[in-house]
């Protein structure tokens, strides 16, 4: 069985009178590239909140792996308006790294640290980088953040979290402001990516070929379908049709 390294443990979160889920339980393991899907206001932005710890549940447990690496993409990024992209895209390796500087000529990546001395790896960080940026059409790096659009800030986000190469991505709409050569190219990228993923997502197409579990927040409970968004759909289909039967029965 592969290793969980999210473990959501009987959630519970209500906003005043309003209860949006209930002794909600999934995890995600490693390898296992996970969709998270919900009706809008059913509570999919709370949990991610929960998750990366802006937000407090009634009850319940978050756990994660020890050591564990995590990246998540909100779904509108914070940065500091007079920020400089370059140092945008810097602050998500600054964790992995002891220090990064992106180097005026040529956009390159460069660091030095104690810590971190084994040169093929760098390299194989310096030219996901290149690629990831590239990729994203981010080539403006002295520009301030606040001077960019908002679909631009996103895609800047989304560059420096595929960047720092976590053991747990969590990504939040990562296809909006995306135009379809890039979304192309984001779903071949995470159909390669060997590490976890937890998605959230509007683009039905873009979960059914990134994602091989779909978890579902219906009536305030999780359901669990080991397979793709169109897997799901038939199963959660008889689940609803053997409710519905057993709710005749009674």
């Amino acid at each position: 069985m592969a290793t969980p390294y999210l473990d959501i443990q009987n959630l519970t979160k209500s906003i005043g009178d309003l209860i949006l889920f209930e002794d909600l339980s999934f995890s995600v393991a490693e390898g296992q590239h996970v969709g998270l899907i919900a009706r809008n206001g059913a509570g999919k932005s709370t949990l991610l909140s929960l998750i990366a710890g802006k937000d407090t549940a009634d009850s319940g447990d978050i756990v994660f792996q020890k050591g564990l690496r995590i990246g998540m993409l909100e779904q509108t990024p914070d940065f500091s308006p007079e920020m400089p992209v370059r140092q945008a895209v810097a602050s998500r390796l600054r964790a992995e790294y002891a220090s990064l500087l992106i180097a005026d000529e040529g956009q390159t990546l460069q660091a030095h640290t104690d810590t971190f001395d084994a040169d093929e790896e760098w390299a194989e960080v310096q030219l996901r980088a290149q690629q990831i940026l590239t990729q994203l059409k981010i080539t403006q790096l002295d520009k301030p953040i606040g001077l960019l659009s908002g679909g631009q800030q996103k895609r800047v986000a989304l560059a420096s979290v595929l960047i720092a190469n976590p053991d747990l991505l969590i990504l939040d709409e990562p296809t909006n402001h995306l135009d379809l050569e890039m979304i192309e190219w984001l779903e071949k990228y995470l159909q390669r990516n060997t590490k976890a993923l937890l998605l959230v997502t509007h683009d039905r197409y873009f979960l059914d070929r990134v994602c091989q579990s779909i978890v579902e927040i219906d009536q305030q409970t999780a359901y669990s379908y080991k397979g793709n968004y169109a897997y799901y759909l038939e199963k959660r289909d008889e689940r609803i049709a053997a409710t519905n039967a057993n709710i005749d029965r009674a």
